[in-house]
C-alpha cells in the first residue's frame, strides 16, 4: 500500500512539476504578427487611407482645371444662325485661375504633413493590433497552463481517492475525508471544462486578428522565461518622443497648422485669372486674339481673410497644447508600465526562487508523514493545492510581465528587444 501511494505521488508531482499533459506544436508569436500585419483587415484599411492621403499631396500642389468656351457673337436677333456671325465674331477662349505666389506650394506641405499623420494614424493602428495579438496569445498561454496544472492535480486526486476509499473501509479515514477529495474532484473538473470554453473564445479573438476563419485550430502557446528587464527610463522616454505615433501625429498637426497660418496670411494677396480669346477661329487661320489678365480682390477681408488668420492661429495653439499634454501623458504611461514590468519580474523571481521551492518542499514533508501513518490525507491534499496555487501565480506573473511589457512597447511605439541600454 505505502508503495503505490509513493508512486502515486511521485506521478502526481510529476506532471504537475513537467506540465506535460500537452505535446502539441508551439504556436510562434512573431508568425502571429507578421500574419496579422499582413492580413488584419483593420490594418489594410489604414494602410488604404495613406495611401489615398499621398495620392492627394500632386492634386493639392496643381493649378485648377483651365476653362475652354466658344463665343458666337452678334447672333441676328430672333434666329439661331451661327453661321450668320461674323467670322471675327466667332471666337475660342482659354481661362487659367493662378494662385499667388506661394499658394500652392504652402497647399502641397499641408497636404504632405496629413499624408505623414495618416501615415502616423497607419502605425498607431498596426501596433494596436500587434498588441492586441500579444494579449490575447498571452492570455491563451495562461489558459493552457491552467488547463495543465488542474488536469495534473485531477490525475492525482483520481488516485489518491482509490487510496482513500482503501483506507475508508479499514476505518482509517472518516468519510467525511471521502466528501472533501470528491467535493475537490467535482470542482477540478468543473473549473477544467470552463477554461475549455474559455480557450474557445480566445483562439476565436485570435483567429479573427488574424483574419482566419473564426474556428481555425491554433497550437499551444508558449513564453520565455528567465527574463531581465534592464531598461533605462530615460532611454525609454526618448524612444517615445521619437516614435509614438500619437505624439508624431500631434507634432505634424503643429507642422500642419503652421503652414496654414502662412496659407491664411496669403489669402490677404489677389489671385490671378489669365485668359486667350482667338477670334476668327471659323475661317482656318487664326485672327486677331485679345489677352485677358484680371485679379481677384480681398474686398471682404474684415469677416473672411482677418478671420481665417484668427482660426489658423487658434489651431496652431490648440496643436501646441494638444502636443504637450499627449507628451506628458506619455512620460506618466511609461513610468507606470516601467514599475508594472518591474513588479512582475520582482513576483516572478519570488515565486520561483523561494515560495515553488518552499511548497514543495512542504509537499515533501506531508508526502513522508503520510507514508509513515503520522500525517493525513487532507494534509497532503493542501499542500498539493497550495503547490498548484502557487505555480498558478508563477505563471500569472509571468503573463503580467509579457503583457505589461507589450503595453510598453506599445507605448514607446518599438520593439524593444531590437534596442539597446
Amino acid at each position: 500500500m505505502i508503495k503505490k501511494v509513493f508512486i502515486i505521488f511521485l506521478t502526481g508531482v510529476f506532471f504537475i512539476n513537467t506540465g506535460l499533459i500537452y505535446s502539441a506544436e508551439r504556436l510562434d508569436l512573431s508568425a502571429l504578427i507578421k500574419e496579422a500585419q499582413k492580413n488584419n483587415l483593420d490594418i489594410l484599411a489604414a494602410k488604404s487611407r495613406y495611401e489615398a492621403a499621398k495620392a492627394r499631396i500632386p492634386q493639392a500642389k496643381s493649378l485648377e482645371n483651365p476653362s475652354i468656351g466658344f463665343t458666337s457673337g452678334k447672333i441676328p436677333r430672333g434666329t439661331l444662325k451661327l453661321n450668320k456671325t461674323m467670322a471675327e465674331d466667332r471666337m475660342l477662349s482659354i481661362n487659367q485661375a493662378i494662385p499667388w505666389f506661394g499658394k500652392l506650394s504652402l497647399k502641397g506641405k499641408i497636404a504632405l504633413v496629413e499624408s505623414q499623420m495618416i501615415a502616423g494614424e497607419y502605425r498607431d493602428k498596426e501596433l494596436q493590433i500587434i498588441n492586441e495579438v500579444k494579449q490575447d496569445y498571452y492570455a491563451l498561454f495562461m489558459n493552457y497552463k491552467k488547463t495543465e496544472l488542474n488536469q495534473a492535480s485531477l490525475i492525482f486526486l483520481k488516485e489518491i481517492i482509490e487510496i482513500a476509499e482503501a483506507k475508508y473501509v479499514v476505518g482509517d479515514i472518516p468519510q467525511a475525508d471521502l466528501f472533501k477529495i470528491n467535493l475537490e474532484l467535482s470542482k477540478l473538473n468543473n473549473d477544467i471544462d470552463n477554461l475549455r470554453q474559455e480557450r474557445g473564445a480566445l483562439e476565436t479573438r485570435l483567429n479573427v486578428l488574424l483574419n482566419r476563419k473564426p474556428d481555425a485550430l491554433l497550437d499551444a502557446p508558449e513564453l520565455k522565461e528567465g527574463l531581465l528587464f534592464s531598461k533605462d527610463l530615460e532611454v525609454l522616454y526618448r524612444l517615445a518622443f521619437e516614435n509614438q505615433p500619437e505624439l508624431l501625429i500631434f507634432s505634424y498637426a503643429i507642422e500642419k497648422n503652421k503652414y496654414a497660418k502662412s496659407l491664411a496670411k496669403k489669402s490677404f494677396l489677389p489671385d490671378i485669372m489669365t485668359g486667350v480669346v482667338l477670334r476668327g477661329i471659323t475661317t482656318g487661320a487664326i485672327g486677331p486674339w485679345d489677352l485677358m489678365l484680371a485679379f481677384s480682390v480681398p474686398l471682404w477681408f474684415w469677416t473672411k481673410q482677418r478671420y481665417e488668420v484668427k482660426e489658423a492661429i487658434a489651431n496652431l495653439e490648440e496643436a501646441q497644447g494638444a502636443y504637450s499634454a499627449m507628451k506628458n501623458r506619455a512620460i506618466a504611461e511609461v513610468k507606470e508600465l516601467t514599475v508594472k514590468v518591474r513588479i512582475a519580474q520582482d513576483k516572478i523571481n519570488l515565486y520561483k526562487n523561494t515560495q515553488i521551492p518552499l511548497v514543495e518542499g512542504s509537499i515533501s514533508t506531508s508526502r513522508s508523514a503520510y507514508l509513515s501513518n503520522k500525517g493525513d490525507i487532507m494534509m497532503l491534499l493542501d499542500s498539493e493545492r497550495m503547490l498548484v496555487e502557487t505555480k498558478m501565480n508563477y505563471y500569472s506573473a509571468l503573463v503580467e510581465y509579457h503583457m505589461n511589457f507589450a503595453d510598453l512597447e506599445r507605448t514607446v511605439g518599438v520593439n524593444l528587444s531590437e534596442v539597446k541600454g
